[in-house]
Order: C-alpha cells, then sequence, then structure tokens
C-alpha cells in the first residue's frame, strides 16, 4: 500500500481509469467501481487527490504488467484564490461520524437469527426469523433492558438441517417459541415507548423485519424508524473496501472471542460492546488493534 497525492489529468469512464500526476511520476490508477460511482462528480482534471494506492502484477500474457488500484480517498479538492476548495475529505466524515454517534440518544442493540435455506433448491423456501435478541441503553449506554426469544416460523415449520448445522438452537426451541406476532408486537411496543435507534450489524436485520411484518400481514415498522448500519459507519470511517465481520469488530476493540454461536442475544451483546469502543475510539479513549482493519481494506 502506498500514499499518494497528485493532480488528475484525465478519467476513462468506461474502463474507471484516472491518470494521476504527482512530483516524479505519472501514475495509471484504476478505481473500484464503487468508490467510482461515489466519488464521479469530484473526479475531474485539475482536481488534486489523495488516496492510498495498491500495485500488483498480473501474469498475462505475452507480457506481465502492473496493475495499480486506488484502494481509498482521502480528500479530493482543487485549488483556490483562498486556498482550497475540499469536494470530499474523509477526516471530515470521521468528524461527523463522531458527531453522530454521540447525539444517538437511546439504544436498541438488535439481532435476529433467520431459518436457512435447504441445500437442495426449494424456491417456495422463505426464510423467516426464529430467533430475536437486543439491548436497550439509555443515552448514557447503561441498560436497560435485555430480551431474548424463540420464534416459530409461519410458513416453515420444520428448520432444515442448513439451519440445525449453522445456528446454536434445535427444533425444540423453535417448537417451544413465540408466535411471529407476539414478538412484532412487542417490538412496536417497545419502540413506541422509548423511541430509540436501533443499532444492527448489516442490513440484513431491518429487511427481515419488513419481510417478517408481510409474511404474516402486519404492518410494517415506521418510515419514521431510525436504524442505524455500525458496520456501513465502520467501513465509511475506517475507509474498508470489504466488509468487517461482527467476530472481527469485537476483536477489534480489544475483546477475544473463540467462535461466534449464532445466538441472537450474544450477537447483540457484542454489537453493543463494539458501538462502545467505536464511541470510544472516536472519543480518544480506545485504541484499536489496526492489524484487522488492514486485513479488509
Amino acid at each position: 500500500m502506498m500514499r499518494i497525492q497528485g493532480t488528475i489529468l484525465s478519467v476513462d469512464e468506461l474502463t474507471r481509469e484516472i491518470v494521476i500526476a504527482t512530483r516524479k511520476r505519472h501514475w495509471h490508477v484504476v478505481v473500484q467501481r464503487s468508490a467510482f460511482n461515489q466519488y464521479y462528480n469530484f473526479l475531474e482534471p485539475g482536481h488534486t487527490i489523495v488516496g492510498d494506492i495498491k500495485v500488483t502484477r498480473v501474469l498475462r500474457p505475452p507480457i506481465p504488467k502492473l496493475r495499480v488500484t486506488l484502494t481509498h480517498i482521502f480528500q479530493i479538492h482543487r485549488p483556490h484564490p483562498r486556498g482550497r476548495l475540499v469536494f470530499y475529505s474523509h477526516h471530515h466524515v470521521q468528524k461527523q461520524t463522531g458527531r453522530f454517534i454521540n447525539k444517538l440518544g437511546m439504544k436498541l442493540f438488535l439481532d435476529l437469527e433467520m431459518s436457512m435455506h435447504p441445500y437442495k433448491i426449494d424456491k417456495q423456501f422463505v426464510q423467516e426469523v426464529i430467533q430475536a435478541g437486543y439491548v436497550l441503553t439509555d443515552a448514557e449506554g447503561n441498560v436497560v433492558k435485555r430480551y431474548s426469544a424463540f420464534i416459530r416460523p409461519t410458513r416453515h415449520r420444520k428448520l432444515t438441517h442448513r439451519t440445525l448445522k449453522f445456528l446454536d438452537l434445535t427444533q425444540a426451541d423453535v417448537d417451544s417459541g413465540i408466535p411471529y406476532t407476539d414478538f412484532h408486537q412487542h417490538l412496536h411496543a417497545l419502540i413506541d415507548a422509548y423511541h430509540p435507534a436501533i443499532i444492527v450489524w448489516g442490513m440484513n436485520d431491518a429487511i427481515a423485519l419488513r419481510e417478517g411484518a408481510d409474511i404474516n400481514s402486519l404492518p410494517r415498522l415506521p418510515k419514521r424508524t431510525r436504524f442505524v448500519n455500525l458496520l456501513k459507519l465502520h467501513k465509511n470511517y475506517f475507509g474498508l473496501k470489504d466488509d468487517l465481520g461482527l467476530a472481527n469488530a469485537f476483536k477489534l476493540y480489544g475483546h477475544q472471542i473463540d467462535s461466534q454461536r449464532h445466538d441472537a442475544l450474544e450477537d447483540a451483546e457484542m454489537t453493543r460492546l463494539i458501538f462502545e469502543g467505536f464511541q470510544g475510539h472516536m472519543n480518544g479513549t480506545v485504541s484499536i488493534d489496526r492489524t484487522i482493519l488492514n486485513k479488509v481494506k
């Protein structure tokens, strides 16, 4: 990995290749598709870009060549009579993230476990919530309530072998669970009472709640419901290309875990501790293990 700063000379929209002139050479750099789409309006000739590049050797006959990829952008700006006109600043993103996190108020750390598709393709199969766990905290992070429940699926009562192999539960656990309608009513009442920000790791749980409501002919959560994707905040804050798994994020802040049980309440607790570590890091009180980040950059 190498940090460069230079002036953009040209932009090829078809190949996503930009030419950057630094003091010593011209770099022909390929921008990842997601980054190219995100920063497209700022990638113009004459603008200055600061970013990390990765150089790899591509063994394609007849002549091997080097491939240079822009892995992360820290800033894009252009000269201005009063200094510089900044179009994008990663430092600004980090500051804004810190302000956002510190003002969330009540928080609901939620995790859902889902039934999984059978090994044999079944086009009629739909995934359903079979376990829910959450930790509710106040604005200062004090735990107000913990909750865990198994939930009986509505469409496919018998769990697949894949589900039983992957999750830390049994068919008997789920058979003794509550119907989805009870969980739905409980969650709606909780949100109405506390109006928390719902902290999730990825957006799968938010999608599962929407689909669970549809499957059971129940009203969806109100549009004003606040979901906070803690995974996406991590990717934006640390400039990560790939997703950071929950277990690795847990280790990032100094916690130890041998294996992930995929229990809903346990994962909700992990999400809460990750949030606290993330908030502490942004506020300057928690150090992180950067070797974990280097694996996903």
